[in-house]
């Protein structure tokens, strides 16, 4: 994902490419929102990070690469304008552990 996320950025998005479209990406990021961004609100509030359980740290930490591997090629796409859901989470990716 980051390799296609690099190629959108650099050669700009093609819907339907099986290279160049970024829906790929968006569907990879929505699958790793396995938990609500009030729960991660809430986990991420705690002062010991060392109280959270590691398996949600773990999908915290794969949803932060994910939304960053996103908004790599956001500046060429129309993702946010197409999946405004998304922005949210974008918004909140630098408290992700």
């Amino acid at each position: 994902m980051s390799l296609r996320a690099w190629m959108i950025a650099e050669l700009g998005e093609r819907e339907g490419d099986p290279v160049l479209d970024s829906e790929p990406i968006v569907a990879w990021a929505r699958s790793l929102t396995t938990f609500s961004l009030e729960e991660a609100s809430q986990w991420m509030a705690r002062e010991d990070l060392r109280a959270v359980p590691i398996e949600k740290l773990l999908a915290m930490r794969r949803l932060k690469h994910a939304l960053n591997t996103l908004a790599h090629a956001l500046h060429k796409t129309q993702v946010e304008q197409k999946h405004p859901e998304l922005v949210p989470w974008l918004q909140f990716r630098d408290r992700l552990p």
